[in-house]
């Protein structure tokens, strides 16, 4: 097996990330496209008022990971979850 070669700075740079799933998706007006019905809110604001940041303030979601909250507990019109399965893996640190 032969050794997989490096890549050189210009073509790391070149490389576009992938993303699966609604998180990443956005309008025709390039705003972030959001579930219609979601638990979300709910969720992001037990969190803002009953956990704490580092600093002793409020938690604080990144956008990225409120987008995943509003699309995970996303609810379709009879109330079910509209997904059952999920993964959302970054390096460590990512969220400070």
């Amino acid at each position: 097996m032969s050794p997989i070669p490096a890549l050189t700075a210009e073509e790391i740079d070149d490389l576009e990330p992938t993303f699966l799933g609604p998180t990443w998706q956005k309008g025709a007006d390039g705003s972030w496209k959001l579930p219609e019905r979601t638990l979300g809110w709910q969720i992001a604001g037990w969190a803002a008022e009953f956990l704490k940041a580092e600093d002793g303030g409020p938690w604080r979601f990144t956008s990225e990971q409120l987008r995943f909250v509003l699309w995970w507990y996303a609810v379709d019109e009879a109330g079910r979850f509209v997904y059952r399965k999920g993964v959302l893996q970054r390096l460590k640190g990512w969220g400070l």
